[in-house]
C-alpha cells in the first residue's frame, strides 16, 4: 500500500532553485533551524569539516565590495579593465534575497581527510540546508561562480585558500505566482541494479 509522503519526502521533491528572492526572509529562530539542519550532515570521523557564513542586512552589500574587488582583481590579472556594469553586478549578487549563507568545506588539523569527503559533507549540509528552508516555506538557489574559487574572497570568509567554498546559498520568499512546479525526476537512465 502506497502511503502519503511525509514532510521530508515532500520537501525534496519541492526544493527548486528560485532566482529571485524578496523579504521577508526566515526569521531568526528560522535561521537557527536552518544552520542546525546544515550542521546535522552526515560527515566522516565526526569533523564537522563546515563553514557557515550568514550574510543579512547592511552585511550582504558590504560583502558586495568584496566580490566587486575581487572580481576587478580577477580581471586585472587578464589585462582587463571591468565595466561599471560588471563591478555593479557582481557588487549586487547579495541583494538578490534577503538572506544568504556561504558555505565552506574547511580541512581540519587534528585529522586528515582527503578532499572529496570534506567537500561532500559540506555539499551534504548545504542540501540540508536547502530542504529545511524548503520545509519552513521559504525559496532558495545554490550559486558558486568565479568568487567560489577566489583566494580573496576565501580569506574574507575566514577560511584558508586550500579550503573549499561549497557554494552561496540564496533564501527568501518567493513571488506570489512564481513557484516552480515540484520536480518529478526520470530515473531510468541514471540507476541501474548490479548484476555480479
Amino acid at each position: 500500500m502506497r502511503t502519503q509522503p511525509n514532510a521530508a519526502i515532500r520537501a525534496i521533491f519541492s526544493r527548486r532553485s528560485v532566482g529571485k528572492l524578496i523579504v521577508p526572509g526566515p526569521s531568526e529562530a528560522e535561521l537557527i533551524t536552518i544552520l542546525r539542519a546544515g550542521a546535522a550532515a552526515p560527515d566522516h570521523k565526526l569533523t564537522r569539516p563546515f563553514w557557515f557564513v550568514v550574510f543579512e542586512g547592511k552585511s550582504r552589500e558590504e560583502f558586495g565590495t568584496v566580490l566587486a574587488e575581487a572580481l576587478t582583481s580577477r580581471l586585472a590579472e587578464k589585462g582587463i579593465e571591468p565595466t561599471n556594469g560588471q563591478v555593479g553586478k557582481e557588487q549586487a549578487k547579495l541583494m538578490r534575497a534577503p538572506l544568504v549563507i556561504a558555505v565552506a568545506a574547511v580541512r581540519s588539523e587534528e585529522i586528515s581527510l582527503p578532499d572529496q569527503e570534506i567537500i561532500s559533507a559540506a555539499a551534504a549540509a548545504a542540501q540540508n540546508m536547502l530542504l529545511a528552508a524548503t520545509s519552513l516555506g521559504y525559496g532558495s538557489i545554490w550559486r558558486t561562480g568565479e568568487a567560489a574559487y577566489d583566494p580573496k574572497v576565501k580569506a574574507a570568509l575566514g577560511i584558508k585558500e586550500a579550503d573549499f567554498i561549497i557554494g552561496f546559498l540564496y533564501f527568501g520568499s518567493i513571488t506570489e505566482g512564481l513557484a516552480p512546479e515540484p520536480h518529478d525526476p526520470d530515473i531510468s537512465a541514471i540507476a541501474s541494479s548490479w548484476e555480479g
